[in-house]
């Protein structure tokens, strides 16, 4: 099929384009006889780069743009025909790719930006593979002083599949802590920044600094710091069995020195999130609690903090502090009785009988009268 696809008249391929382009991306990991069907595969490639295929870009989602254009089906045809051969680190890029990839990063062509956002979702094995080719052709497409267009592709490209690669970072460091400023410019992909940012933040090394993390931190508006505390409580959650010297050694001295600790930020989603991050703290929940009760304020909808306390066996361990929690996240406005609260109040009072003479012991089970 090759051979007669490869010789169409040039009215033809721009019907088929899009056909062609996506033909092209599935067979290129499992095509045979390399030596002849790279030159139809090569020849088709460059033949549909040079068809005039423009089109509005999306700003929304630009690698779902990418994905669904022949321009950006192309680029992951060549990707995944280059995943083919066995890579190394710092085996330089095959010439024939070195030569297409570095006319993608023309910013000039603008219907490339939809290989760009391609090749920035594949930048830390391209930058393994060719640190040369990618610190002077691929990184620059990352900074936002440059072009804030540009820098939001290549963005967006690559959170779609973020992984702190420690070499990467280096070299991007300052266009990724500028990232935070441009939060709502990253499309369907800023709970990954976030995340990443967090990650970054709770494991730095010696790529970034305490006061470079915390500004960047800062910088994010509030539905990123959001984004940011459910971050936290992902990677606490996923810890296992590991989660107090987690919190003692990683979390904690995060809230200390990266999260920002003026009060304006506190907002009933960011509250709700720190809430869950004391429950997963488990057996540091006493630090947890005292660590961020500034943050912690009434919700509206209640029910999931108070089962999972119930269900971590949190009130019995420690009633005093499990009564301060709910009397923080349970107020006048919450819409209705969680369904644990009872249960709750009964484990802290027969746990702590003394704890039921608390005004806030008495106000809670006050509220469940009323809307039990």
């Amino acid at each position: 099929m090759a051979p007669v696809v490869a010789t169409v008249p040039d009215e033809v391929l721009q019907l088929l384009a899009h056909n062609v382009s996506d033909w092209l991306r599935a067979i290129a990991e499992t095509f045979k006889d390399q030596a002849t069907h790279e030159a139809h595969f090569f020849a088709l490639v460059e033949r549909i780069l040079a068809l005039n295929i423009e089109d509005e870009i999306d700003d929304d989602d630009l690698v779902l743009k990418a994905m669904g254009h022949p321009v950006g089906r192309i680029t992951q045809a060549l990707l995944n025909w280059w995943y083919r051969g066995s890579l190394e680190d710092g085996q330089g890029l095959h010439e024939k790719l070195k030569e297409i990839f570095t006319s993608f990063c023309d910013t000039g062509i603008d219907k490339f930006r939809h290989a760009r956002v391609l090749l920035a979702t594949h930048v830390i094995a391209l930058f393994r593979v060719d640190r040369d080719w990618a610190t002077q052709h691929l990184l620059p497409l990352f900074d936002w002083q440059s072009s804030q267009q540009e820098a939001r592709a290549a963005w967006q490209g690559f959170l779609r599949s973020p992984r702190l690669y420690r070499p990467l970072m280096e070299m991007l460091k300052p266009a990724f802590l500028d990232t935070a400023t441009h939060y709502e410019e990253l499309g369907k992909y800023p709970e990954q920044y976030a995340a990443l940012l967090a990650s970054a933040a709770l494991d730095r090394g010696d790529t970034f600094t305490k006061t470079e993390l915390a500004s960047a931190t800062r910088s994010l508006p509030a539905n990123g710091l959001h984004d940011t505390a459910q971050a936290l409580v992902s990677a606490l959650e996923s810890t296992g069995d590991q989660r107090a010297n987690y919190w003692s050694n990683r979390v904690a001295p995060y809230l200390r020195d990266i999260w920002p600790h003026t009060r304006d930020k506190v907002s009933p989603d960011i509250s709700e999130s720190f809430g869950r991050l004391c429950i997963a703290a488990q057996d540091q929940f006493p630090e947890a609690l005292a660590q961020l009760q500034d943050w912690l304020q009434a919700v509206e909808y209640p029910d999931f903090l108070v089962n999972c306390l119930h269900e971590a066996g949190l009130c019995g361990k420690f009633p005093k502090q499990a009564l301060d929690f709910l009397s923080r996240v349970i107020g006048e406005q919450t819409q209705s009785s969680p369904g644990d609260l009872g249960d709750c109040l009964e484990t802290i009072g027969s746990t702590s009988p003394e704890l039921e003479a608390d005004q806030r012991f008495e106000r809670l089970r006050n509220y469940l009268r009323q809307h039990g």
